[in-house]
């Protein structure tokens, strides 16, 4: 499930859900690889996400 994740991966911000500028990338909760755009940075850090 983890390689199609991978393929399909999502290129909105996991937060906002708009497109990321400047994205850094955080796992959530189900250990997935989210993209975070700059703005969404502080709440990712908040809800304590992990830095990839």
């Amino acid at each position: 499930m983890k390689f199609l994740s991978r393929i399909f991966r999502r290129k909105n911000c996991g937060v906002c859900g708009k497109k990321p500028v400047k994205p850094s990338y955080y796992y959530n909760d189900k250990d997935e690889k989210i993209p975070v755009c700059y703005k969404c940075v502080p709440y990712a850090e908040r809800r304590a996400y992990r830095k990839a």
